[in-house]
């Protein structure tokens, strides 16, 4: 049984064709990752009105990068993937 999901997903790397996250009884194999990213700004919100705000990035234009599982095995690019939004 696959997920139901976004069709004509390509890795951004390998350019190769990628499938929904398929669930067996007994686990699931990783059709794909996405890493959502784009421009953001600094927003904040409050829940109520004694509480402090809470500060976040708020993305403005999102943008989605999909890799294909044997990409993200490449150590290359989990380094990437897992440095990415850290402010220098």
């Amino acid at each position: 049984m696959d997920s139901s999901g976004p069709l004509d997903l390509r890795c951004g790397r390998c350019g190769a064709t990628v499938d929904g996250t398929r669930h067996t009884r007994t686990g699931y194999v990783v059709g794909y990752y996405l890493l959502r990213t784009g421009r953001t700004e600094e927003a904040s919100v409050r829940r109520r009105d004694d509480e402090a705000p809470i500060t976040y990035r708020r993305v403005l234009e999102p943008v989605d990068v999909v890799s294909c599982p044997r990409c993200f095995d490449e150590p290359e690019v989990r380094r990437l993937w897992l440095r990415f939004g850290n402010q220098p």
